[in-house]
C-alpha cells in the first residue's frame, strides 16, 4: 500500500510539473505577439488607392483588433463550458497510525480520488449560452467591419476634398496675385489708383488665408485617415485617384429599411444575446440541482483489513437557493431585450435620418457643382482683363474676388456634406448601398471601386 501511494503522490508532482511547463510555454508564446504596427518607424509616403486603404483598415483598424481579441475571448469562455466535468479530478492521500486498546500500534492509509460530473443538462445549457455570446461578438464584429469600411471611406473621400480646397485656394492665389502685381505697376506708372492696388491686397490676403485654412485641413484629413489605418501618423499619404463623387440610388423607404434591418449585424448581435441570457436564465434555475461527486478509495488498516469501493455524494440545497442568482439573470435577459428594442429603433432612425441627409446633401452639391466655381474663376479672370483694359473699377473687383471665395467656401463645404452623408447611409444600411468614385452607383453592399 505504501508503494502505491508514494507512486500515486509521485504522478501529481509529475503532472504539475508538465503543466506547469506548459504554461510557461504558452506564455513565452504569448510574449512573442506584438503589434506589427508599434515598431513602424517607416515614415517613406504611403501611397494608397481607396481599394487600399479599405484592405489595410480592415487590417490594422485598432477597433477591429479589439473586437477580434473579444471573440476570441468568448471563444475561450466556449471551450470551457464544453469541457466534459465541472472540475478536475481530486486525490486525497493520508497515512496515520491506529493504537488499539491493548497498546499496539499499526499503520492506516488510505488514498481517494473523486469527480465531480455534470447533472440536469447543465453542460448543454451552458456550452448554449456560450455559442449564442460567440455568435453576437461575430456579428458585432462584421457590423464594425462595415462601420470601419464606411469610415475608412469618408477619410480617404475626405482627404481628396481637402487636397482639391488645396488646389483652388492655390488658383485663387495665382489670380489675386497677378491682379495685385499689375494694379501696383499701375500705381507705379501713375495709372492707377491707392483704391485698386488696397482692394487688390485684401483679395491677395484673404486668398492666402484660405490657402492656410486649406492646408491644415488637409493636415487634419491626413491624421484621420492615418488614424482609421493604424498608421504611423508621422508618415505622408499619397492618395491615387481623382475626386469624382458618383450618385447612389436610393430605393424605396420601406424595402431599404426591411433589408437595412436584416443586414445590420449589430441588430443581429443583439438578438443573439437575447438569446444567451435566456439560456444564463435556464442554466442559473438548472444549478439548484446540484452536480455529483463519485469517488473511490482504498484504505489499510495494517496488516488487519484492506478496504475499497466506490461513492457518492452530492451537496444539499438548504442554504443557498440561489434566489438571488436567478434574480439576476431575469434582469440580464430583461436588459438584453430592452438592448434589442432600442438598437432596432435606432437602425429606423439612422436610416431615415440618413437618407434625408443625403438627399439633401447632393441636392446640395449640385446647386454648387465644379461649372460653378469653374465659373467663379472664369469672372475672376475676366474681370481682371477688364481691370487691366480699364474698362471696370474696385467694386467690380471686390465682387468678383467676394464672387470667388464664396462660391469656392460653398462648393467645398458641399462636397464636404455630401462625403459624410454618404458613409452615415453606407453605415446606416449596413453596406447595403455605398458611395463610389468614378460617377458609377453602388447599391448591394458590393465593395467595388
Amino acid at each position: 500500500m505504501k508503494q502505491r501511494l508514494l507512486l500515486s503522490v509521485g504522478l501529481m508532482a509529475v503532472g504539475c510539473a508538465l503543466a506547469g511547463a506548459s504554461l510557461a510555454t504558452e506564455y513565452r508564446m504569448d510574449m512573442r505577439e506584438h503589434d506589427p504596427n508599434a515598431s513602424d518607424s517607416n515614415k517613406q509616403p504611403l501611397s494608397l488607392t481607396l481599394n487600399e486603404a479599405l484592405e489595410k483598415a480592415l487590417q490594422n483598424n485598432n477597433s477591429l483588433r479589439r473586437a477580434r481579441a473579444e471573440v476570441m475571448a468568448r471563444e475561450g469562455k466556449l471551450k470551457h463550458a464544453s469541457r466534459w466535468f465541472p472540475t478536475n479530478p481530486s486525490v486525497s492521500v493520508s497515512q496515520g497510525d491506529r493504537e488499539f486498546n491493548d497498546g499496539t500500534v499499526e499503520p492506516d492509509s488510505a488514498i481517494r480520488l473523486s469527480q465531480e460530473i455534470w447533472i440536469g443538462g447543465q453542460r448543454g445549457l451552458g456550452k448554449k449560452a456560450a455559442r449564442a455570446q460567440v455568435s453576437a461578438a461575430e456579428k458585432r464584429l462584421a457590423f464594425l467591419e462595415s462601420s470601419v469600411r464606411a469610415r475608412a471611406r469618408q477619410a480617404w473621400l475626405r482627404m481628396l476634398v481637402e487636397r482639391k480646397a488645396v488646389d483652388t485656394a492655390q488658383r485663387a492665389l495665382k489670380l489675386t496675385d497677378q491682379l495685385h502685381g499689375f494694379a501696383q505697376k499701375q500705381l507705379e506708372a501713375g495709372a492707377g489708383s491707392k483704391l485698386m492696388l488696397n482692394t487688390a491686397r485684401i483679395g491677395k490676403g484673404r486668398a492666402r488665408a484660405q490657402l492656410a485654412r486649406a492646408r491644415r485641413n488637409y493636415d487634419n484629413a491626413r491624421l484621420a485617415l492615418s488614424e482609421v489605418l493604424a498608421a504611423n501618423p508621422e508618415r505622408d499619404i499619397e492618395l491615387e485617384g481623382k475626386l469624382d463623387i458618383g450618385q447612389v440610388t436610393l430605393p424605396e423607404m420601406d424595402p431599404l429599411l426591411s433589408d437595412a434591418l436584416k443586414r445590420r449585424q449589430d441588430l443581429a448581435a443583439a438578438a443573439r444575446e437575447v438569446v444567451a441570457a435566456r439560456k444564463e436564465l435556464a442554466l442559473s434555475k438548472r444549478e439548484l440541482i446540484p452536480n455529483l461527486r463519485v469517488f473511490a478509495f482504498q484504505k489499510e488498516e495494517g496488516d488487519r483489513a484492506d478496504i475499497s469501493g466506490l461513492g457518492v455524494e452530492m451537496p444539499i440545497p438548504v442554504w443557498h437557493w440561489r434566489g438571488g442568482e436567478n434574480e439576476q439573470a431575469r434582469a440580464r435577459l430583461k436588459l438584453a431585450r430592452i438592448a434589442e428594442d432600442e438598437m432596432r429603433l435606432r437602425v429606423r432612425k439612422q436610416v431615415l435620418s440618413a437618407m434625408t441627409d443625403y438627399e439633401a446633401a447632393r441636392t446640395r452639391l449640385n446647386a454648387y457643382g465644379q461649372s460653378v466655381l469653374a465659373s467663379a474663376e472664369e469672372n475672376m479672370e475676366l474681370t481682371r482683363e477688364a481691370f487691366r483694359a480699364g474698362g471696370v473699377g474696385a467694386p467690380a473687383l471686390t465682387t468678383a474676388q467676394d464672387n470667388l471665395m464664396n462660391t469656392r467656401r460653398d462648393y467645398l463645404a458641399a462636397l464636404r456634406e455630401a462625403v459624410r452623408a454618404a458613409t452615415a447611409l453606407e453605415r446606416a444600411t449596413g453596406g447595403l448601398v455605398a458611395l463610389r468614385t468614378g460617377g458609377q452607383t453602388n447599391n448591394a453592399g458590393e465593395q467595388k471601386q
